[in-house]
């Protein structure tokens, strides 16, 4: 199945289109891969770049299982959190 393939399958998937438009927002300059990876996956950049950007590993895309999802949806919140603390003490 090729990226394009792939994309096309799940246009109609609220979650996985959500993880196509962070894969494509400017957010992922500001957030560091290694960081997110590292922090809440235990795993290194490259396996969360092959999820984030669906890369064929074995003959299909690497994809995010539904707790992986949830893993990520937590690890954003959690970065926003730590944000609006950092930016409220410069106050």
């Amino acid at each position: 199945m090729t990226q394009e393939e792939f994309s096309d399958k799940h246009k109609e998937n609220p979650i996985l289109s959500k993880i196509e438009d962070l894969r494509e927002s400017d957010i992922m300059c500001v957030l560091n891969a290694s960081y997110i990876a590292e922090r809440f996956f235990g795993k290194s950049k490259s396996w969360f770049s092959q999820k984030l950007n669906n890369h064929i590993k074995n003959g299909s895309p690497s994809e995010f299982t539904d707790s992986e999802i949830e893993t990520l949806r937590n690890a954003l919140y959690t970065i926003s959190i730590e944000l609006q603390e950092i930016a409220d003490e410069l106050q």
